[in-house]
């Protein structure tokens, strides 16, 4: 392979450490053997897998190469490569103030070599004005006002910011400052996109609405930040402390510690750079501050060290550790610039208090939970959150056709169907209508449907059909968002289901989309238990007055619904960190029921779910520090991912492999797996 097709490669994987790495690989290689002309691209693809690969503090020196090969080589530079130089300098600048060891006399040294550059350029010098003015504001200087009025009255050219991100770095200032009317007033124009926006953007406007008492149109653009939020940028981590502090101030302190452990629980031990992680405690102390009331809560997070050994931190666990290390983030930045900025922000969010206007989020759910001990035993999930552990295979399979159809329930069913009682909507025309709800995602008034169903379903003998509109209305309570619902409705279908006599793969389907669901409610043992006894009671598998066709079919599924059991059960055990249930139900039963599945998968012939599995087995030998078990597991999966043409998933195995072998000195396999990838 030819370097041009190597790069090219490289810059369509996803960042993360096998994009970093390889790109290292491919930068060593051609600056030491060439060929020259493809140097200067290499090393600016190399500065933008560390940039957003979470690792900016390494941009810095790759950066400065690029440039004396510039000034010694310009010829060498075609006009992408050209381009792409003035525009990362914009992503090395606007990561100066991350790292507290860059002192004010480098940064301004680097902000003048900069304009200079640009100005001989004759490009104009708009985005030298917005770095100077993200240097000033985030590095707490007086003038950061005075710079941001000089940037956005220069003339445009074609490096400055998008008008979606000029819109968006401002309302992020004007927040930070206390200058909440300027923030929601400057938040509510925004009508661009890119990569971060507009959820920066709507994130920092709803907190503006909540401060200044507006919580209707706080809740309204929560919304809106949410529903285009891809999870997947590293210039979030302000954004999701924001979130965190707007929910929990604004009444919902559970939703709020559902969020952070399901969707952003890497941010309090993975940051992108320590500027990024002091943001995000910010407002993770303000939401914290604002309900020290429920110190002795579990919050279902585990940390080293903090709390106490074997447990998730309470609430006031996680508020000392998060003042600890947010005074020392804010000491050391201010001890760069000579001022109190950080100390005082800091001071802010540990003196923050409840929105005087709460967030009203609708109906409460949770009140509405049915009247049995498995409902109220259970809680619920997000569908975009990523899973604590590893990917899931996957979610609920749709039943529509066994709900809908009579024929299909189980003999323990009653023949007759379930009529309506006066005035009300037959359960066959609700579900008909939740479906077409469901099509259209309006999922609120899809699990509203589906749920109002259960109950003259149930009354009519149909527990089954009960049972799978019970799930079904889980289901979309989760798309909805709406947690309490969801869980609650995933506990009343397992009874329902069960008490029908639902075979072995409903239950199974059920019990995999309810995982995830009570993994992010902090409350797993229920489905967690469900799960290793219905991997206990599936039935062997039974061939009798089956033609050969059919019991190979058979023999497949029965095969399917087993592996899907362990996966479950070894999926929820890890989520929960290494908590134990008593019997048995603890890590080491994770991890064998993972590759127990893995194996099974693979017999038959599912490469992808086998791989899965595998994955998960070597993320949780790597959380138990065996790091032989760990190495087995992942290789395994990125080899399986590679024989199934799983790219994306192959890479991030690959990652993952990569840096234990690295953490662990094996740097010659790490660059064997590095090499498999371009």
């Amino acid at each position: 392979m030819n370097a041009a097709q190597e790069l090219h490669n490289i810059r369509h994987m996803p960042y993360g450490t096998a994009r970093t790495a390889a790109a290292e690989a491919a930068a060593r290689k051609i600056e030491a053997d060439g060929p020259k002309e493809h140097l200067a691209e290499a090393l600016l693809d190399l500065v933008e897998a560390y940039t957003f690969g979470g690792e900016g503090a390494k941009s810095f020196v790759v950066f400065a190469r690029a440039l004396r090969h510039w000034d010694a080589s310009p010829e060498l530079f075609d006009a992408s490569d050209e381009h792409n130089l003035f525009w990362e300098f914009k992503w090395v600048a606007s990561d100066l103030p991350d790292f507290p060891q860059i002192t004010a006399a480098q940064a301004e040294a680097f902000l003048d070599d900069m304009q200079r550059r640009f100005e001989l350029q004759g490009s104009g010098i708009s985005a030298v004005l917005a770095a100077r003015f993200g240097w000033a504001w985030q590095s707490g200087a007086t003038d950061a006002e005075a710079r941001r009025l000089a940037w956005i009255s220069s003339p445009r050219d074609a490096f400055d910011d998008c008008h979606a991100c000029v819109i968006g770095r401002q309302t992020d200032f004007f927040m930070e400052q206390g200058r909440f009317a300027e923030a929601y007033e400057l938040g509510r124009t925004q009508d661009g996109t890119c990569n971060i926006e507009p959820t920066k953007t709507f994130h920092a406007t709803a907190l503006a609405a909540l401060n200044l008492g507006l919580a209707k149109e706080s809740l309204s653009f929560h919304h809106r930040a949410t529903a285009s939020d891809t999870r997947a940028n590293r210039d979030l981590a302000s954004s999701r402390g924001q979130s965190f502090e707007l929910l929990a101030r604004g009444g919902h302190f559970e939703r709020a510690l559902r969020e952070l452990r399901g969707d952003y629980r890497d941010m309090l031990t993975d940051p992108p750079s320590p500027l990024q992680h002091l943001r995000f405690l910010l407002g993770l102390l303000a939401g914290l501050s604002a309900n020290l009331e429920h110190g002795e809560q579990s919050t279902g997070i585990s940390l080293p060290g903090v709390g106490q050994p074997g447990r998730d931190v309470t609430v006031a666990d996680l508020h000392a550790w998060a003042t600890g290390k947010a005074r020392g983030y804010a000491s050391a930045f201010d001890a760069r610039s000579g001022t109190p900025y950080y100390a005082e922000l800091v001071e802010r969010a540990l003196a923050a208090a409840p929105a005087a206007s709460p967030l009203d989020f609708g109906p409460a759910f949770g009140a509405q939970r049915e009247d049995t001990a498995e409902a109220r035993s259970t809680n619920s999930v997000t569908p975009a959150a990523p899973e604590p552990v590893a990917p899931q295979r996957s979610g609920l399979a749709r039943l529509w056709s066994k709900l809908t159809d009579p024929g299909t329930a189980s003999d323990q069913d009653q023949a007759a169907g379930a009529p309506a009682a006066d005035g009300a909507i037959a359960p066959d025309a609700l579900l008909a209508r939740a479906e077409e709800a469901a099509a259209r995602k309006d999922f609120a008034a899809a699990a509203r449907d589906y749920a109002e169903a259960v109950t003259p379903l149930e009354s009519a003998g149909w527990l089954e059909r009960a049972g799978l509109a019970a799930a079904e209305a889980a289901q979309c309570a989760t798309l909805d968002r709406n947690e309490e619902r969801a869980h609650a409705l995933f506990g009343r279908a397992l009874a329902l289901l069960r008490a029908g006599g639902a075979d072995a793969g409903t239950l199974a389907a059920v019990l995999a989309a309810w995982a995830p669901v009570a993994d992010r409610m902090n409350d797993a043992e229920a489905q967690i238990r469900a799960t290793a006894a219905a991997l206990e009671a599936h039935p062997e598998l039974d061939r009798d007055g089956l033609t050969e066709e059919l019991a190979a079919k058979r023999a497949q599924e029965w095969g399917i619904e087993r592996a899907t059991l362990r996966d479950t059960l070894a999926r929820s055990l890890a989520a929960t960190r290494g908590r134990s249930f008593g019997e048995g139900l603890d890590s080491d039963r994770a991890a064998a029921e993972a590759l127990r599945a893995g194996e099974e998968f693979a017999q038959l012939g599912l490469l992808a779910d086998a791989s899965h599995a595998f994955w998960l087995a070597g993320k949780i030998h790597v959380d138990r520090g065996d790091t032989e078990a760990a190495v087995w597991g992942l290789e395994s999966a990125f080899e399986g991912f590679t024989a199934a043409k799983k790219r994306k998933e192959r890479i991030q195995a690959a990652g993952e492999l990569i840096k234990l072998l690295k953490d662990t000195g094996q740097t010659e396999r790490a660059s064997a797996i590095v090499a498999q990838l371009q």
